[in-house]
């Protein structure tokens, strides 16, 4: 009886998956195998055998092992087969290579990222309104100067944030931080800002759970007051309209936050976020977030410190 031998065309997938296989096992006998308290395993524990793959997830990897099938699987059963083993998106996309499947776009790092950044900056550099430059991680890299005049904050108010800190995620939920005073007067309005921006960026970074800064950023913001709850109750897999933040506001996304009029009082007014993409298909991040005036007395704030709206503002209705 011959010897039986993987077909050519599936031999890459198989020595791909045997490796991340060997690898999750060689990982949990240094280290128990123990997602984060905040990660949701859909899996459960796992002991990375070809037996439980099979089971769990892909059952005839047995029979490709002997021949018998002579493609890889479909991006969705690669993608899969992914899940299962805790991939990075480097490993994630060594898989879909290896079944002759285009890979995941990777996000930019080292010398394309400041090349990109520059690019983005140079554009909102040019905005009249409000705004930011956030990449994946949600770190912030740019600020205008009309951002600081809305929220009052000084150059050096911003030179006194760590580094580490400058995430958007933080300057909403970290009372130190000077963003969160002027967002957490509207309670309702921050907590409908806070899990939409949570949403986004689980959304964003689906890919991403297991990329070592993910689980750094997440595991820091989890000491942060009101963090942690509102990360275990936002699902990724129903709309975000559906959301409990969302009921009794208008279906737009807005946000009130206090500002300083001109007599150096505070004032509530609304603005109504806006991602511009300055890559033009060519990348989701870095990318800019802008804010107009929402309504009527807000435009009119707008223009009292000297910021301008571009054009008159959309009235919100209630929802009936």
């Amino acid at each position: 009886m011959g010897r039986i031998t993987v077909h050519p065309d599936c031999r890459d997938f198989v020595s791909t998956v045997e490796n991340l296989l060997k690898r999750r096992q060689q990982q949990m006998e240094i280290t128990p195998y123990r997602l984060p308290l905040w990660q949701k395993d859909d899996w459960g524990p796992r002991s990375w055998t070809r037996t439980e793959l099979e089971d769990m997830v892909y059952s005839s990897f047995k029979r490709m092992r002997q021949g018998h099938i002579t493609r890889p699987p479909r991006r969705q059963t690669v993608m899969e087969i992914a899940d299962y083993l805790n991939c990075t998106l480097e490993e994630r996309n060594r898989l879909l290579m290896a079944a002759h499947i285009s890979p995941v776009a990777p996000y930019f790092t080292g010398e394309r990222l400041v090349e990109l950044l520059q690019e983005v900056t140079a554009v909102a550099q040019q905005l009249v309104i409000p705004a930011l430059i956030i990449n994946r991680d949600w770190h912030i890299h740019y600020l205008n100067d009309q951002a600081l005049r809305l929220q009052n904050v000084s150059t050096a108010q911003l030179a006194s944030i760590p580094p580490e800190h400058f995430n958007l995620l933080r300057l909403m939920f970290d009372p130190q931080l000077p963003l969160y005073p002027n967002l957490i007067q509207n309670h309702t309005s921050w907590v409908r800002m806070a899990r939409q921006t949570l949403y986004g960026f689980k959304m964003a970074n689906l890919l991403c759970q297991f990329e070592p800064w993910y689980q750094t950023l997440v595991d820091d913001l989890m000491g942060l007051p009101d963090f942690a709850d509102h990360w275990h109750t936002i699902d990724v897999d129903l709309p975000f309209s559906a959301d409990f933040s969302v009921q009794n506001l208008p279906s737009s996304v807005t946000v009130e936050t206090t500002f300083i009029d001109s007599h150096q009082k505070p004032r509530q007014i609304w603005l109504r976020p806006l991602v511009i993409s300055a890559g033009y298909f060519q990348f989701d991040f870095p990318q800019i977030v802008a804010f107009l005036p929402a309504d009527q007395n807000s435009y009119g704030a707008f223009s009292e410190i000297g910021l301008q709206g571009l054009g008159q503002p959309l009235r919100l209705e209630p929802k009936g």
